[in-house]
């Protein structure tokens, strides 16, 4: 009984490993000359220069063919400036290296989409989003009240500046394992 005592504990001591970092550097920028939404691997020195290519620039000679691969992450154009491609992670999942990525926006733009409109909550409702009117509103004018028909004034716009084609490449120090990329949804 001590014996299958002692083998549980060193059972439960025993932490589960889901993903590891991978050693990973990557550059990241605004205007890409591929104005295509794509992810590329590159496991060449030819397949490396294209990515760059993508991007209008030479490629770094940092590049080792059999011991690194890359991704390139373009997201295609975009309407103004302030919008990235940001890393989360690289790390080895089972026997894959998985490239975890989020597209940021304009700050008003994630807020926009943080209380805007209609979410769907568990067991298939809707919830509506928050009103704009104070505790006790009805959005009808008080009795008494004058009312005008012109039209309310438009909502202030974000400027838009030049489109942009966000991108980022990471060069991957492993060429031992397939690579997959993920986006994970802004919520």
């Amino acid at each position: 009984m001590l014996f299958l005592g002692t083998v549980m504990t060193g059972m439960l001591m025993v932490p589960a490993v889901f993903a590891q970092s991978v050693d990973a550097r990557h550059w990241q920028g605004s205007t890409a000359a591929t104005r295509q939404p794509e992810h590329v691997v590159a496991t060449t020195i030819a397949e490396w220069r294209s990515l760059w290519s993508r991007v209008g620039s030479p490629a770094p000679d940092m590049f080792e063919p059999g011991r690194m691969n890359a991704v390139g992450i373009f997201l295609g154009r975009r309407s103004g400036e302030g919008y990235a491609v940001n890393i989360l992670s690289t790390a080895r999942r089972r026997d894959r290296i998985v490239v975890v990525f989020e597209e940021r926006m304009p700050a008003e733009m994630m807020m926009a989409q943080r209380g805007a409109g209609p979410r769907p909550v568990a067991g298939g409702g809707i919830v509506n989003a928050p009103s704009a009117l104070p505790p006790g509103a009805s959005g009808f004018a008080a009795p008494g009240a004058t009312a005008s028909l012109a039209p309310p004034p438009p909502p202030a716009a974000r400027p838009v500046g030049p489109p942009t084609s966000p991108w980022a490449i990471i060069l991957i120090s492993r060429a031992d394992l397939p690579v997959s990329v993920e986006q994970r949804l802004f919520r």
